[in-house]
């Protein structure tokens, strides 16, 4: 995952979503990608630079998925709706090719964002799918979310009504096994084993150091206490 910029990814993000042949793959109807997105499809990179895909809000991000071996560009994934009052945030689906969907890149990217947040202190990450996205709407059971409830009417997009499916990952539910059931899926049994052990180690070590931050800081109140009297 790396930070989206026009420089770096935005020739390659309109190659590989433009329904156009590319290198080994073959051309496409645009629609499959942009169908269900308030914007695209695209007739030049031109025009994808000035919409909202990178062209973002206050409160939104952007990350580029780029395969780690090859450092080729995959797609996109955004985070709308930060709300760091209340820590909740929404992830968007990632922006990718059809033959994309469903892969272990695709799944694999999701996770990554999903334990970023989740590590930095977000308690509600959400994903809002239209009701008449049919792949759309299998994502989030792939990643362990739970829907939450359905927002008839919910948004205009392209002059026409959207439905929207609301879908909700607590920081509680990727703790208690949503996290590791990903990772198992990813890696496998193994590597989810061994993960494990590194963050139960990793947890006795924060404990450890929190207790020992707390005894200095009772020491220091005791010596304070003293010296007054």
């Amino acid at each position: 995952m790396e930070p989206l910029d026009a420089d770096s990814h935005l020739k390659g993000l309109w190659e590989i979503t433009s329904g156009e042949a590319y290198k080994e793959h073959k051309s496409y109807n645009p629609d499959e990608v942009w169908g269900f997105l308030d914007c695209g499809p695209f007739d030049n990179p031109q025009q994808m630079l000035e919409s909202g895909v990178f062209q973002l809000e206050r409160n939104q991000s952007a990350f580029a998925i780029v395969e780690s071996i090859t450092d080729r560009l995959l797609g996109v994934v955004h985070l709308t709706k930060d709300d760091p009052k209340n820590l909740n945030i929404q992830m968007e689906l990632p922006i990718m090719k059809p033959t994309s969907d469903a892969t272990v890149e695709q799944t694999e990217a999701c996770f990554l964002l999903l334990d970023r947040l989740f590590a930095h202190g977000y308690r509600r990450v959400q994903l809002c799918v239209d009701t008449q996205d049919v792949k759309g709407k299998r994502l989030p059971g792939r990643l362990g979310f739970t829907q939450e409830g359905q927002l008839p009417k919910h948004m205009i997009v392209k002059e026409a009504n959207r439905d929207s499916l609301i879908y909700g990952m607590l920081n509680s539910d990727w703790d208690k096994g949503a996290r590791g059931f990903l990772f198992k899926k990813l890696h496998g049994a193994n590597a989810q084993k061994m993960d494990a052990t590194i963050v139960a180690k990793e947890e006795a070590a924060d404990d450890q150091a929190r207790q020992l931050k707390e005894k200095k800081e009772a020491e220091a109140k005791q010596q304070n206490s003293e010296k007054k009297a």
